[in-house]
């Protein structure tokens, strides 16, 4: 039944944790095109896809002039409301 719920709502059932959430933000960070993240309960998600599909994160991280701090809350959000799969 969890399989829907968005990464937010995982961790609010201790699903996925706050580390394994920044250790997702920090690996896109250094690799936009980095194979599908795998937090421990084995929720995959596609960092890339996630952002994407994030219209405030899509058009903030693809601006050119933008540092990693300031794309790190954007890849945030992005991560927190995509809804990973399991398995």
């Amino acid at each position: 039944m969890t399989e829907k719920l968005t990464t937010a709502a995982l961790c609010d059932l201790n699903l996925i944790s706050q580390e394994e959430v920044s250790a997702a933000v920090e690996a896109f960070l250094a690799n936009p095109m980095t194979p599908p993240f795998v937090f421990k309960e084995g929720y995959r998600l596609d960092l890339g896809k996630a952002v994407r599909r994030h219209p405030g994160a899509d058009d903030f991280v693809n601006r050119g002039n933008t540092g990693p701090q300031m794309k790190r809350p954007f890849v945030l959000a992005a991560i927190l409301q995509a809804r990973p799969q399991r398995g």
